[in-house]
């Protein structure tokens, strides 16, 4: 663990161009750094943190320290570490009680944001917050009351889809009266974004259009980039934002959710290793937060500590990278803790809020099971049944047992746990179980294809891989559901590999495309449609293909057979 985490220092600087082994170990570094730090949340303390964005704007204020304090919490609160800018508000506040803004800094990160809704608890508090501001506006301070006002609507007693849309219009006229603000044009992009991302093209586009304005003028500007890279993702285009994505954690490397942010771009180009390195950093940079501001509890406290973990997972997992997707697989057990203290997550004082701890390690020991069952086939075989175990689980636990049975070219294995796991899904009762039955249906159907592969009936295969590949874009559209993919990888590609063995290259040719289409570059399926293109004698085509898939793979892709693919 030692070296793994020296090797940080030496290849950081070299991420976006580091591949094979180095950006193996390099990850691999990244998450012994995290648990290095060991467990790290009671109360948050206002501590000054570097590298959390480069934003400034003015706020009512004479006082420095209040001033620095104040910019301290825009950024903190662009970067998504909601609870230390809170703290840094009220910091500001404490060193100028006459300032206005600083009191609504402290309302304004209470919420919603682009990921998290708001309690009406947190709403009350934000209100009352709110109100002190307005009475500490100075005379003729017309910026300073459209900032409050805005916050003022955001809190008022109306469901929270109207609170949001008003907020957003609010935010959407302020911007239009201060058109060269940079701070005002990125607080109404996400403002804009909030309900937007619901399904209204029209906001989503007014928010692109202020990111752009702040971007032209301040390429660097640290939110602006944040929120461009969720604009593009929402429209699209995502691949738009790569320039910028590629720069954020440079521009902010004290920042986790930003160092992590360039995962949603990444992920939609195709480059997964870079994935998984991005928010191996994050983790590392959670957890170096954590110990810089004295918590206490695992490295799972912090908010998105879990999402940077399944997102560097799916990467990994994409990528081929077995030995940093099985690190991403054992580091659940060290941040994850099975008990009541995996369930906090931090709030200002006085507010309370929790995710079921099970939940929340049912989802890392699913997703962890995956890696066992495609890269350490011993361990998954050695998985069982445990009491109280949530129906998702299970469906997970013999898919992976099913993937690690292929493996082993055993069919009769691979079978069994095919009939198991679509068994499973026909237990859904409840809600919950709801996402069970249909990862179920997709497991099912893509375990007895690699069944039918290894006995050879690839017409069949064919058809189970069909089913499933429809059933998985029906359910998880890829546009919609990079963040990260509900299922591991795309089915499609094996169903272009089960054509592959039919006999059938044109319509292997045409499968793997439209696997690629939605996830690029993905190296199995360009190594199917290489083989495919081959088979039809278009020999320059399939040698480029090949190339791209070694290139990108990391391990070896001979080692791993159709039936696997």
């Amino acid at each position: 663990m030692k070296a793994a985490a020296a090797a940080i220092a030496a290849l950081a600087l070299a991420v976006p161009t580091i591949v094979g082994a180095d950006a193996t170990q390099l990850g691999i570094g990244y998450i012994c750094g995290a648990e290095h730090r060991g467990p790290v949340a009671t109360a948050v303390k206002a501590v000054m943190l570097s590298g959390v964005g480069n934003g400034s704007s003015p706020a009512d204020t004479s006082n420095a320290q209040a001033q620095a304090w104040y910019n301290e919490g825009l950024n903190l609160y662009h970067a998504f570490n909601h609870n230390e800018a809170r703290a840094a508000f009220a910091k500001a506040a404490e060193l100028d009680p006459s300032c206005a803004l600083c009191e609504w800094g402290v309302a304004l990160g209470l919420g919603p944001t682009l990921n998290y809704g708001v309690t009406e608890d947190e709403t009350a508090l934000a209100l009352s917050h709110a109100e002190h501001a307005k009475a500490l506006v100075k005379p003729g301070d017309a910026r300073a009351q459209g900032l409050i006002n805005a916050i003022i609507v955001r809190s008022a007693k109306d469901k929270p889809l109207v609170r949001d849309l008003d907020f957003g219009k609010a935010m959407d006229d302020l911007a239009r009266r201060y058109p060269a603000d940079d701070e005002i044009a990125d607080l109404a992009a996400q403002a804009l974004m909030i309900p937007g991302r619901g399904g209204n093209p029209t906001a989503v586009a007014r928010a692109d259009e202020l990111i752009k304005g702040v971007l032209a003028r301040h390429p660097d500007d640290t939110a602006a980039i944040h929120y461009y890279i969720h604009a593009t993702e929402f429209e699209g285009r995502p691949a738009a934002a790569l320039p910028y994505a590629e720069r954020l954690a440079g521009l902010a490397p004290g920042a986790s959710h930003l160092v992590h942010m360039a995962a949603h771009t990444l992920m939609h180009v195709g480059q997964y290793e870079q994935v998984a390195i991005v928010d191996a950093e994050a983790l590392k940079v959670d957890a170096d937060t954590e110990a810089r501001l004295g918590y206490v509890g695992p490295l799972s406290s912090q908010m998105y500590y879990l999402h940077n973990y399944t997102f560097g997972l799916a990467g990994a997992l994409m990528a081929g990278d077995a030995k940093l997707a099985l690190k991403y697989a054992d580091h659940g057990d060290v941040a994850f803790p099975a008990s009541a203290d995996n369930a906090k997550v931090m709030l200002p004082a006085g507010l309370t809020r929790s995710e079921s701890a099970p939940d929340r390690r049912t989802t890392v020991d699913a997703r962890s099971m995956v890696a066992y069952g495609r890269y350490a086939p011993a361990r998954a075989l050695a998985l069982t049944d445990q009491a109280g175990d949530k129906l998702i689980l299970r469906v997970y636990r013999h898919y992976a047992r099913g993937e690690a049975y292929a493996a082993g070219g055993d069919t009769a294995g691979v079978r069994r746990e095919a009939e198991t796991v679509t068994a499973l899904g026909a237990e859904a009762k409840t809600a919950s179980d709801v996402q069970a039955m249909a990862i179920s249906g997709i497991a099912g159907d893509v375990l007895a294809g690699r069944a039918a592969l290894l006995s050879h009936d690839n017409a069949q295969a064919a058809e189970l891989f069909e089913r499933a590949a429809a059933s998985q874009e029906k359910t998880y559209p890829a546009a919609k559901n990079f963040d990260p993919p509900p299922w591991w990888y795309p089915v499609r590609r094996s169903l272009a590999a089960a054509d592959l063995a039919a006999g059938r290259p044109q319509d292997a040719v045409r499968e793997a495309r439209a696997s690629l289409k939605d996830w690029p570059d993905d190296a199995l399926a360009l190594r199917v449609l290489a083989e495919a293109e081959a088979k039809q004698g278009h020999t320059a085509d399939a040698a480029k293909d090949l190339a791209q898939a070694r290139k990108v793979w990391r391990g070896d892709l001979a080692k791993v057979s159709i039936d696997l693919t």
